[in-house]
């Protein structure tokens, strides 16, 4: 077989990819993704490793924002029963609008736009959320990375509105890294998980730039430190954070 065939049997038909690309086609691929991740979260084990101050904050009634990384969507949903009512900021992105559809049973309030495009109505948005008392979860490194390198909205957020942030990850025993940019965490089914819930972090108001930087760093690495123990409860090594960019992060 030539490198060309091998290409041409690869790629689907052009009408395949349209419709994969159309609402129908990403509300098809969503469904199908609900019921992956329900097949994994239901023939699996959960453990749960919470900090004492995380214990308090989910017993109470003060909405929080949520952060993890994009490489632990796929079964982010494990973590939140005990998280409660969640709005979740989602981009326009055609991955991300598959998830959507796939976590459409878990989320009380989409909110749409991104820390990378369109920052203005993502962070109207969870703002609006926050003071509706509902609690807000993001990826502060997506759409599209860098990975593990946290934006500065959700600091801004947090800031205006005074929600702690919670740091939070999973990982599971039997898993796969797809070759994506954010090194996606694919689960397989009948697996043992942990999901480890960090230190809540306050955030102070008001703050010039150098205030967010500071705690745009502080939020990385609490964010880093819960991911690389949940992937060592498990048995993993810690996935490293990409490259930062020389122009930095906006």
């Amino acid at each position: 077989m030539t490198a060309d065939t091998a290409r041409a049997i690869a790629q689907p038909p052009p009408m395949l990819k349209r419709f994969l690309k159309s609402e129908a086609g990403i509300t098809l691929l969503g469904r199908l993704a609900g019921l992956v991740i329900r097949l994994v979260l239901r023939t699996s084990r959960w453990e749960q490793q919470i900090h004492p101050d995380a214990t308090a904050l989910l017993a109470g009634r003060t909405p929080f924002i949520g952060v993890f990384w994009h490489n632990r969507l796929m079964l982010i949903v494990a973590l939140w029963p005990k998280l409660g009512p969640m709005a979740m900021v989602q981009s326009e992105h055609g991955d991300s609008r598959i998830l959507g559809t796939a976590f459409a049973d878990y989320i009380t309030r989409p909110i749409w736009g991104s820390t990378r495009k369109n920052p203005m109505a993502a962070l109207r948005g969870m703002i609006a959320a926050l003071r509706d008392g509902l609690s807000v979860s993001l990826t502060p490194d997506g759409p599209r990375g860098p990975r593990m390198r946290c934006r500065p909205g959700v600091i801004l957020a947090a800031s205006r509105t005074g929600a702690p942030i919670l740091p939070v990850a999973w990982s599971v025993r039997r898993r796969r890294l797809a070759r994506s940019w954010d090194r996606f965490v694919i689960a397989w089914p009948w697996n043992r998980g942990v999901g480890v819930y960090g230190a809540p972090i306050h955030v102070p108001k008001p703050l010039d730039e150098t205030g967010i930087e500071t705690w745009r760093l502080t939020v990385e690495e609490a964010l880093n430190a819960v991911t690389a123990e949940a992937d060592r409860l498990c048995g993993h090594p810690p996935t490293d954070p990409a490259p930062m960019p020389p122009e930095g992060l906006r």
